[in-house]
Formats: C-alpha cells, structure tokens, sequence
C-alpha cells in the first residue's frame, strides 16, 4: 500500500506477492483428505494408519525449521480425541507459530517434492516440544479441576501460581509449583483458610507469594493433609507426538 500511494510501482517488488500460498486454509486440507478418499482410497487408508510417532523430513524453499505435531488424549476414552497442538519451529529450535494455516502451509508438499534425510538433532528437538506440551496439558487438566467448587481464597492462590510457573525456568521450582497447586486445591483447616486470606487481601503475588505458601506448606505439615484428602481426581491425559517433520 505505501508503494501504491507513492507511486513508486518498483518498491512493490519487495513485496511477496505468492506468500498467500504459504498459507493452507484447514477447509482446504481436508477438501484435499476427502479428494484423496474418493480417487484413491488405498493411499487415504494407509496415512490414516501410519503409527504414532512417524517423523519426515523434506525440502522447503521458504520455511526452515521442525513441525511437529501433539496429541494428549483420556488413556480411559481412546475412542474420544483429546488436546491437539501444532507447532511450527525455527532452526533453533524456537517455536514461532501454532498457526494452523501457516503450518499446513509450510508442510503442503506434492508427489515431486524432494524427500530428505531426517537431521541427527531431530529427535531432540521433537522431545524439547513434547516436554513443553506435557507442561501445557498439565496446566489445562488444572484448569479442569479448576472448576471443582473452589473458595475465592483458593481460586487467587491458584491463579497466581499459575502466573508464576509461566515466569520461571528453574525445573525444581515448576515441580514443588505443582506440588502446592495440589495441595492448595483440597480441602483446608480454617487456620490456613485464615493464613490464605491475609496473603490474598495483601496482595501477595510472585516469587514472595511463593515463598508464603512454601512456609504454610510446610508449618502445617500439608503433605500429610494431602495425603488423607480422598478428593476424586480426574483422569490425566497421556501426551503423545503424532507425527513430526524437518523442514530443510
């Protein structure tokens, strides 16, 4: 548009004007199943086979990097499909999108795109993301018990923690979040229920948050009350890589 209205039609060479193709809209992918189904149903029936866990690699004139693709489904209800996740990375290893369109894009290929040799560090670059995505489904199955009936004490504690854990990368600390998460959902005395509300009405956020509930934590031994605490749990879906690809 700057080009236009400046009239310097030679500046609109700078701009891209095939990178709409770089897109895949998810109604065209599926025109594209559905095609595949009626003309040649052998072929459809072998890709709708193909084990979990099969990795590619191709050559990509635009995008270079990994996709990879994540599942996390009710080990109890395998008929019912569960959290899916695309993730589109950069040569580091980064991700950059999770952009269904632009990652069906970069992945499109046809009958004559040139196949290549999946790279040595693949396997731990898919491994990278399936740890994040664990992580991810970990806090959507809290999310979930989330909505257990909670007293607005606990919802804030809950919510803050939550916070937290996206800021920090010490590994040790994510856990013994976790752990508090836990702990902090059951059932509690009313001397905790009391300590809770001090730190919610003085809004105690972060790392000193943490640092409160670590000391709750442990003054009124709530391991143990965790322990004894029959609340029903609900069943953890089970993470899984459905298919990756090196974009080359």
């Amino acid at each position: 548009m700057y080009a236009i209205y400046e009239k310097q039609g030679k500046q609109l060479s700078i701009f891209d004007m095939e990178e709409e193709e770089d897109f895949l809209d998810l109604n065209e992918a599926e025109e594209i199943f559905r095609k595949l189904q009626k003309e040649d149903l052998g072929e459809f029936e072998r890709i709708a086979s193909l084990p979990h866990g099969i990795r590619t690699a191709k050559f990509s004139m635009h995008q270079k990097g990994t996709y990879v693709f994540c599942e996390a489904s009710d080990p109890n209800r395998p008929d019912i499909k569960g959290y899916q996740q695309l993730f589109l990375l950069d040569n580091q290893g980064n991700i950059i999108s999770r952009d269904i369109p632009r990652i069906l894009g970069a992945i499109k290929a046809d009958s004559i795109t040139p196949t290549l040799t999946v790279p040595k560090e693949h396997n731990s670059t898919v491994m990278r993301v399936k740890c994040q995505f664990a992580e991810e489904v970990k806090h959507r199955q809290a999310e979930r018990e989330f909505n257990q009936r909670l007293t607005q004490r606990q919802r804030y504690i809950l919510r803050e923690l939550r916070i937290f854990f996206k800021l920090i990368t010490d590994e040790e600390v994510k856990g013994q979040i976790n752990i508090l998460e836990k702990a902090f959902r059951s059932s509690m005395t009313q001397v905790i229920n009391r300590e809770l509300n001090i730190l919610r009405r003085n809004g105690f956020i972060g790392q000193e948050l943490f640092n409160q509930l670590v000391q709750i934590y442990r003054q009124h031994n709530m391991r143990e009350l965790l322990n004894n605490n029959s609340l029903p749990t609900l069943s953890v879906p089970i993470p899984i890589i459905i298919c990756s690809e090196a974009l080359e």
